[in-house]
């Protein structure tokens, strides 16, 4: 390779070839100059290219601008570009709440907690369980990140005169049952109308905490036992696994969450296994478990996690109990 065909321009697009052609020629570029647009035709007939770098002065990408680079395993953003951003090898819009292009080659990436839609042909060329995955992320994230008035269904809303219930006709009306009422003050107590339904979660979560106190009791509930268990807990600041479980649950559905009371056993702190109750709630197309009794007791550790997540486990589910008011 001749040292004049390398040329340093302020625009640089960096363009690193497949390893075969890198064993070729080390440290191999091919560098674009005063470049201010990316198209279909920008690297067309380049289908070796690996990793591409977008300098400061790119101001608009095509959709389908990497769509026949089906070895592209990275892009990088200068930080200084005020259009675009990377992260993780991914290419996104400069607010990171679009995924513009997850190159075809790259294995796996972290999408950012910002990011709530996707791009035409971003996940080209991917194979078709790694676009089911991102695709759910980015989905339970868009939902996550909806503030009150934009979650469909039936939850407690802030109005001029407190907390008020959302019927899923648009309908506001009062708190009508003593479970509501109880769950509408805990909404009202940790939370405002300009957070996103995704905090107002985190904040209920850690105000239920922190308001409860855990009180050992050796019965096992029966029947229909969910809103006997969160009415008595809400209104008593104590009560047990089953208690902190059945509260949150509720809690979570007052905010426009699917939410499950699940029962079963975790690991006992005296070696073997125990009865324990835990919360569930579904985020996109997922399932997450929410321990609140945990993390009274532990301090840390027990939001939104997964079964092989869990700080406790093995946890062993037995019975699951949907709620709702």
């Amino acid at each position: 390779m001749k040292k004049n065909s390398r040329k340093v321009f302020r625009n640089l697009i960096a363009i690193v070839l497949t390893a075969a052609l890198i064993a070729l020629f080390p440290n191999t570029f091919t560098e674009a100059a005063e470049l201010t647009t990316i198209d279909s035709s920008t690297f067309r007939g380049q289908t070796e290219i690996s990793t591409i770098h977008i300098g400061s002065d790119v101001t608009e990408i095509s959709s389908g601008a990497f769509r026949n680079l089906m070895r592209l395993r990275s892009i990088t953003v200068s930080e200084s570009n005020p259009f675009y951003a990377s992260y993780s090898n991914c290419l996104y819009n400069k607010e990171m709440t679009q995924l513009l292009c997850y190159p075809a080659a790259l294995p796996g990436a972290v999408i950012p907690e910002s990011v709530v839609s996707i791009g035409d042909y971003a996940l080209y060329g991917l194979p078709s369980t790694l676009k089911e995955q991102i695709r759910s992320v980015v989905t339970g994230q868009a939902q996550e990140s909806m503030m009150e008035w934009q979650v469909p269904g039936a939850h407690f809303v802030h109005t001029e005169s407190g907390v008020k219930w959302r019927m899923e006709d648009g309908t506001v009306k009062e708190p009508d049952t003593e479970l509501m009422k109880l769950t509408a003050s805990v909404v009202e107590a940790s939370t405002t109308r300009n957070m996103s339904q995704k905090t107002q979660l985190l904040n209920c979560f850690n105000y239920f905490v922190e308001a409860s106190e855990y009180e050992r009791k050796m019965d096992v509930p029966l029947g229909n036992w969910t809103g006997t268990y969160a009415t008595d807990i809400l209104s008593q600041g104590k009560g047990n696994c089953y208690n902190y479980a059945a509260g949150f649950a509720y809690i979570a559905k007052g905010l426009g969450y699917d939410a499950r009371v699940c029962t079963g056993t975790v690991t006992s702190s005296l070696g073997g296994r125990t009865p324990h109750a835990w919360t569930e709630v579904r985020m996109g197309d997922n399932w997450y478990i929410f321990d609140t009794e945990m993390q009274d007791a532990k301090g840390q550790g027990y939001y939104r996690q997964t079964y092989d997540s869990y700080p406790a486990g093995p946890l062993v589910p037995a019975a699951a109990y949907t709620v709702t008011y």
